[in-house]
């Protein structure tokens, strides 16, 4: 990463209209906000005065250089604006600022916010850079200086204290996932099992990144060889279909090394016991932290080859840990990157909690004649999901808090989550769905030959209906989804899917899986 790649060229101000520190800062801030890179200014512009009130920007000689760390940014940017009066910011020198510099980075960002701040100080040291800025160019002109001085100190390093990453998994998830954490300093390796999705990355070297994130991000690795993939870094995120942890599994369990971390992004229903069924089978003896997490955080999709749009980020996924005492081992350096992440129980509560089970299957099956009819050119969530649709998946989440219930694990409602996780409040399902503004915008399935289906049903609905047999929990509606798919696709899903056997919880007492899951131990 460099300076010129993230300054916001609408969001540098020629000559601004404020008379104040404050609304100075505030109309750069909205002037991110107008470029759409932040979506709450208010709260960025109140974590940027709190950091002015412990001490001055203003560093002198007419230059000013406000930062902050903000739960709010997704990602490095800089805005800048010219005052042609001159402001007050208590500077060191007391002399009016007539050059701000506005750096935002994302929150637990603040040692490459620093790198950014140091590389910024250090191009304005350079006298002729510094008169030519002064001159106040044309924001394209500007950004091009600034790009033409800084080549020959090459990229910003990565801080030693930001993991280093593998994204295991070139989907809309895992190619928006590279993109993110590429964007936000971080080096990452880009995995996937076969060549073809890698191709136009490779070609470019990286992902071109548009929505919450906006910018080119490059990668450090692009490849299809899981050892060298995972050689050396600190942070597996698998982000692939649930229907792909087993393959995932076998393919990166030889080459994992002592005290790395895999998150499974998401579990699905079991995918943490799944995956360490598959490696203890293996006979592997690394002691490497293993996580899944409730949901995926972005609403996203590919637009094109190579490109990745993130509609939204969520505001708190749940992440736990098998066996769950080692959520303190995964939780500090996952969060260093993704600070949206918070604790969970215990891998029973973030597969049971996943919603896709309830919101995926059922709502493609009962758009099926639309689908096909469109070719999935309706918004899938809002359009989709009518009064009448939304009472049947109301059924099917009742059942699903029912599961949970019997196992002992209070999960959310899929109304409640939705308020958790997007802020969408409504008095019922129907309503709260339809509040969601992260939904606006993303189509339906092209195709019924699609993972709404031919993942989310043998991966959450079998297990959780297998489960419930075990338990003696009735689930008439998720049986009834699990075989409607089977007739659909002509497929046994209750037979192919995760069972309780293939996640090693078979003839188990809940508190016998109760113990598996918080201590890894079988008695």
């Amino acid at each position: 990463m460099q300076i010129h790649e993230v300054i916001i060229e609408k969001a540098v101000l020629h000559d601004l209209a404020s008379e104040t520190k404050e609304d100075a800062l505030r109309e750069m801030i909205h002037a991110l906000h107008d470029a759409g890179r932040l979506s709450q200014p208010e709260i960025v512009l109140a974590d940027v005065l709190a950091r002015e009130r412990s001490g001055t920007s203003g560093i002198g000689d007419g230059l000013a250089i406000p930062h902050v760390c903000s739960a709010c940014v997704h990602q490095p940017m800089i805005a800048v604006g010219f005052s042609r009066k001159g402001l007050d910011f208590r500077a060191v020198d007391d002399k009016p600022v007539h050059m701000i510099f506005m750096v935002l980075g994302r929150l637990n960002g603040e040692t490459h916010n620093l790198k950014i701040l140091g590389r910024i100080a250090r191009l304005l040291n350079i006298p002729e850079l510094r008169e030519s800025i002064a001159e106040i160019p044309p924001p394209a002109q500007l950004i091009e200086l600034i790009k033409g001085h800084e080549e020959a100190f090459g990229d910003i390093d990565p801080p030693k204290d930001i993991p280093t990453v593998c994204v295991a998994g070139a989907g809309h998830g895992g190619v928006s996932m590279a993109g993110h954490l590429a964007l936000g300093g971080c080096r990452v390796n880009l995995f996937n099992r076969s060549e073809p999705r890698l191709h136009t990355i490779r070609g470019v070297g990286g992902v071109q990144m548009t929505g919450e994130v906006e910018g080119f991000a490059r990668l450090n690795l692009i490849t299809t060889d899981p050892g060298e993939a995972i050689s050396g870094v600190d942070l597996i995120m698998v982000v692939v279909p649930a229907t792909g942890h087993l393959d995932m599994a076998r393919m990166l369990g030889p080459h994992l090394s002592d005290g790395q971390v895999v998150v499974l992004n998401p579990g699905g229903m079991g995918g943490a016991l799944e995956f360490a069924e598959v490696t203890g089978r293996m006979g592997i003896k690394t002691f490497y932290f293993l996580a899944e997490t409730e949901t995926l955080i972005y609403a996203c999709r590919m637009t094109n080859p190579g490109q990745a749009r993130i509609f939204r980020i969520k505001n708190a996924v749940p992440v736990s840990t098998f066996p769950a005492y080692h959520i303190t081992d995964v939780l500090g350096p996952l969060r260093k990157l993704l600070p949206y992440f918070v604790p969970g129980d215990n891998v029973l509560k973030t597969s049971l909690s996943n919603i896709s089970a309830v919101f995926h299957p059922a709502l493609t099956m009962m758009n099926a004649a639309w689908i096909e009819e469109t070719k999935g050119n309706f918004e899938f969530y809002l359009e989709g999901a009518s009064s009448s649709v939304a009472r049947i998946l109301q059924v099917l989440d009742s059942e699903r808090v029912k599961v949970a219930e019997a196992l002992g694990v209070r999960v959310l409602s899929a109304r409640e989550w939705l308020y958790q996780a997007y802020g969408a409040v409504g008095d019922n399902l129907y309503d709260a769905m339809q509040a969601n503004d992260g939904y606006r915008g993303i189509k339906a399935p092209v195709t019924l030959d699609h993972r709404y289906i031919t993942e989310d049903v043998p991966s959450t609905l079998v297990p959780m209906a297998s489960l419930a047999e075990q338990l003696g929990v009735e689930v008439p509606g998720i049986n009834a989804i699990i075989q409607l798919a089977g007739l659909l696709h002509g497929v046994d899903y209750a037979t192919v899917g995760r069972t309780a056997e293939r996640l090693g919880l078979a003839g188990m007492s809940v508190r016998q899986i109760r113990r598996y899951v918080e201590e890894g131990r079988k008695e």
